[in-house]
C-alpha cells in the first residue's frame, strides 16, 4: 500500500505494532478468541503510546461485556463520557480514523500483540536495570538484595505473561 500526501493514514503507522494491533481489535468482532485472549493478557501500560494504551483499555473493557469495538462505537462511547473520556474528542477522532484504515485482519492480532508485549517487556527490563543502578548507588547496603528480588519478581511476572500469550490456548491446536 502506497500512502500519498492526500491520504489520512500516516505511513509510519504501517510499521507500528501498537497501531496495527488496535486496528485488528477494532475489526475482529465479538467472539474472536484471539482478540479475547489478547484483551485478557495485555494491559494499557504495555503500550508505549499512552493514547494507544487508553484506547486498548476501552476496547478490552467493551469486549469483556460484549459491546461493539468498531471505530464508530468506540467514538460514540468516548463521546458519551464527555470530559471524563480517556481521550479528548478531537484526539480520539484522529486516532480512530488513522487506526481504522490500516486494514488489519483478525488473524493477525496475536502476532501484533506479541510484538507489543515484547517491546513492553524490554522497556520494563530497561527500567529495572536503571532502577537497580540507582539502588546500587543510593540504597543502604542491607536493602540491596531485597530490592533486586522485588525487581526480579516483577520481571518474572512480565515474562510469564509474555509466555502465556505465546502458548496455544486450549482448543487452538
Amino acid at each position: 500500500m502506497v500512502v500519498t500526501d492526500g491520504e489520512h493514514v500516516s505511513a509510519a503507522l504501517l510499521l507500528d505494532p501498537e497501531a496495527l494491533l488496535l486496528c485488528g481489535l477494532m475489526w475482529a468482532g465479538q467472539g474472536h478468541r484471539g482478540s479475547d485472549r489478547v484483551c485478557a493478557v495485555l494491559a494499557g501500560a504495555d503500550f508505549y503510546d499512552p493514547h494507544h494504551g487508553r484506547l486498548f483499555e476501552l476496547i478490552a473493557k467493551r469486549r469483556a461485556v460484549g459491546q461493539s469495538t468498531d471505530p464508530a462505537s468506540l467514538r460514540s462511547a468516548l463521546a458519551a463520557q464527555g470530559s471524563a473520556a480517556a481521550l479528548p474528542h478531537r484526539t480520539a477522532e484522529s486516532i480512530l480514523l488513522d487506526l481504522a484504515t490500516l486494514g488489519v485482519r483478525g488473524e493477525q492480532v496475536l502476532s501484533y500483540a506479541d510484538q507489543v508485549l515484547g517491546a513492553s517487556y524490554r522497556r520494563q527490563y530497561q527500567a529495572m536495570a536503571a532502577a537497580l543502578v540507582h539502588a546500587g548507588e543510593t540504597a543502604p547496603e542491607n536493602e540491596l538484595f531485597r530490592i533486586m528480588i522485588e525487581h526480579g519478581k516483577a520481571q518474572r511476572a512480565a515474562w510469564n505473561r509474555r509466555q502465556a500469550l505465546r502458548e496455544p490456548a486450549p482448543g487452538d491446536q
